[in-house]
């Protein structure tokens, strides 16, 4: 064993596995990794850290002989956490600090003013040469996708060439004594979602449709011109063998959910995926699609396969996603591929993006109307906008004057606050009437001809509030059926209680 000692430290993501790719990796390389998953979220918050939970994160550095700390820094809002936690450990071990993930992808300078280390871009394959430079006493200053700061200079190298997926080792769930999970006054021992029922898994890598000005693809895309293809796909054979390794060491699996962009549909790679899964994996399965990409046999073929829900993104109007989220899309697509996955009887889990400077009254109309004439049943998952440092549309949205920095992730926390949208916070009165009305318009024991009443009283557009109590209860009613269904199917846990139950800011569904 190498002798450096390492420990990766996600914040408030149990099913972080970025890091677990990272210490797979390391692992690999014959070095001691330390997992660390500190604090998760709680009730759609994430609350600040207790001292206690600090000074236990801090005892269990020491008490591992930490020499280098990773943190994962997944997400812009997590800045002032991470930097908070970055202090915290420098001043109580005086170990030097690494900073990964996205957060240090959008923003490198202003991250390497608080890490002595940064990487950037995916890592997967080249941490390995980072660290065993470290743990052979040479330097790192010249280390692909890894920008180091040495008193006042600070290096900053080019990302490395993208690896190929088949390469990227499973993740590690067999390693026990080296995971910890600190929450509250415990530090628990072991992997925190080795016993989930929902495991995630990647299929690909990038997306297809990178052009959505509000998504980070818009950055990670040009960042490796000339270093590979940023969309990739793994080998059916390489997916199939993780969930056999999986199965075997997570034996609570349920449900399998791919967390691509987009679910990769290719013909061959379908067909191939369509034999193999039911006998050597047999386990349901989700996906994530887009309208551009719904085709009923392919769908139909993995329906055979196990498929049992799909996500796909309606965002917006048809206007802002054409001329504002550069979204090619049309509401004749979104509702062919609802048509389609009636047709195929899977369940469709339909996301919108609210809270955007860009919508009109008209806008808002003309979105509800779109979503009236969806075939229903299906799901309708309603997010805050997150406006993500120095994507398209962060700098299109400052240029123009509509925000100001401080609304920019980072500085602001809104995926904190309205990553899921709750009907409780304070909005202008005509927002809470369409959320109101949204949140009814997909609740298939609710007649259309009430909602459209519902939408044709003028007294709501000023006082929202009954309209909203209403939706309330039938989001109430529709989350008790669903809590039923997930118990049914043994998916309800103390975690997703925890997470997502809060009578002063339920999630809408």
């Amino acid at each position: 064993m190498r002798q450096l000692q390492v420990a990766i430290i996600s914040l408030y993501a149990l099913e972080n596995n970025g890091i677990r790719h990272v210490a797979s990796s390391l692992r690999e390389a014959d070095f001691r990794v330390t997992e660390i998953y500190f604090k998760d979220w709680v009730n759609n918050r994430f609350p600040w850290p207790e001292e206690q939970e600090v000074q236990n994160l801090l005892q269990l550095l020491r008490d591992r002989k930490i020499d280098v700390v990773g943190f994962s820094v997944r997400a812009s809002a997590f800045h002032r956490m991470a930097k908070y936690l970055t202090e915290r450990v420098r001043a109580s071990l005086g170990v030097p600090v690494l900073w990964g993930g996205m957060h240090p992808t959008f923003l490198p300078e202003l991250c390497i003013e608080i890490a002595d280390f940064i990487s950037v871009g995916e890592t997967d394959h080249i941490v390995k040469e980072f660290f065993v430079r470290l743990d052979e006493g040479r330097s790192v200053h010249d280390c692909p996708s890894f920008w180091v700061r040495q008193g006042d200079t600070v290096y900053r190298n080019d990302i490395a060439t993208l690896v190929e997926l088949d390469d990227i080792p499973f993740r590690d769930f067999h390693t026990r004594e080296d995971k910890f999970h600190v929450e509250g006054d415990k530090v628990v021992v072991g992997d925190p979602f080795v016993t989930n029922p929902e495991y995630t898994v990647l299929a690909s890598r990038g997306c297809p449709y990178w052009t959505c000005t509000f998504c980070s693809n818009t950055l990670t895309k040009p960042l490796y011109e000339g270093k590979g293809k940023s969309f990739r796909v793994r080998s059916v054979e390489s997916l199939i063998q993780e969930l056999e390794y999986a199965k075997e060491l997570c034996t609570n699996i349920k449900v399998v959910r791919f967390d691509d962009e987009v679910f990769p549909i290719r013909s061959e790679w379908v067909d191939e995926l369509a034999e193999k899964w039911p006998s050597r994996v047999g386990i349901p399965f989700e996906v994530l699609c887009d309208p551009r990409m719904v085709r009923l046999e392919p769908l139909q073929k993995l329906k055979q396969a196990g498929l049992r829900a799909v996500c796909m993104g309606i965002q917006a109007s048809e206007r802002v996603n054409q001329e504002f989220y550069k979204r090619n899309t049309t509401n004749q697509m979104i509702v062919d591929a609802q048509r389609i996955f009636r047709q195929v009887d899977v369940v469709s889990n339909l996301q919108i993006i609210w809270d955007d400077p860009y919508s009109t009254e008209q806008d808002k109309e003309d979105l509800f109307r779109l979503v009236m004439e969806l075939e229903r049943p299906f799901e309708l998952y309603l997010f805050g906008l997150t406006i993500y440092p120095n994507t398209h549309l962060a700098r299109k949205l400052l240029r123009e004057d509509r925000i100001q920095p401080h609304h920019v992730e980072g500085i602001n926390t809104h995926a904190f606050e309205q990553f899921r949208v709750d009907l409780n916070y304070p909005r202008p009165a005509e927002d809470r009437r369409w959320l109101a009305l949204l949140v009814l318009a997909n609740k298939a024991f609710l007649p259309k001809e009430l909602i459209w009443k519902l939408h044709a009283m003028e007294r709501f557009k000023t006082d929202p509030g009954p309209l909203v109590a209403l939706a309330q209860g039938v989001n109430l009613v529709k989350m008790a059926g669903v809590a039923a269904e997930m118990t049914a199917r043994g998916e309800m846990t103390p975690l997703l209680i925890k997470r997502w139950v809060n009578p002063e800011s339920l999630v809408t569904m």
